[in-house]
């Protein structure tokens, strides 16, 4: 990979510092194995480009995750479907606490 800054967009439209730390531990709470998110960190990363949308990185994660072994998906993708619930998904995830 090239030792560069990577500028992201995030879902508000701020941009932000590519942060390699926050995405190993959101693959990691889907209880994959550090060989899967290293293998996944690597594809990613060789993949960034100026201004991807965090949606565009969640995605490629997610398929990633996906082909490994699906459990991993399923379970990184529960915040994003809790906050498909709408208005935000907040109310259930207060209700679950």
């Amino acid at each position: 990979m090239k030792d560069k800054s990577f500028k992201i967009i995030k879902s508000s439209g701020e941009k932000a510092d590519f942060s390699l730390s926050k995405l190993r531990r959101s693959l990691f709470s889907s209880g994959a194995d550090e060989l899967t998110v290293d293998n996944i960190l690597n594809v990613v990363r060789d993949e960034l480009y100026q201004c991807i949308s965090t949606k565009e990185i969640y995605n490629r994660a997610f398929a990633l995750l996906k082909k490994s072994k699906s459990i991993y998906a399923s379970k990184y993708k529960l915040k994003k479907a809790i906050y498909e619930l709408r208005p935000t998904g907040f109310p259930f995830e207060k209700f679950i606490d």
